[in-house]
């Protein structure tokens, strides 16, 4: 029996896959960084490179990511940070707006 990679349902990557497949620029500086930060292998890096757009190159990565172990998703929000798409890693903090952050002025 084969069995697929494992991938944490419960994960905030899982939950908001859908509108971070949008969101993410994978393309600029992020994958090299995620091989760097040991995310990704070269050949990962290179089936997201290989798909056609955006969205297919966003679903390739965070399906990478899903299937490794939680420290994967942390080193990927950094990355996040590291590569300029802070809007990004905020999304993901505050769980797609779930969670407030109040600003004082």
């Amino acid at each position: 029996m084969l069995l697929g990679a494992v991938v944490n349902r419960n994960s905030v990557l899982f939950r908001l896959k859908e509108p971070l497949r949008e969101m993410i620029d994978p393309d600029f500086l992020l994958t090299a960084e995620l091989m760097n930060k040991q995310v990704l292998i070269d050949a990962e890096r290179q089936n997201v490179k290989a798909r056609n757009n955006l969205q297919e190159r966003n679903d390739e990565l965070l399906n990478f990511v899903l299937q490794k172990k939680d420290e994967a998703s942390l080193r990927f929000m950094d990355c996040l940070r590291r590569t300029d798409q802070q809007h990004v890693w905020n999304f993901i903090y505050y769980g797609g707006g779930e969670r407030f952050c109040y600003l004082i002025i």
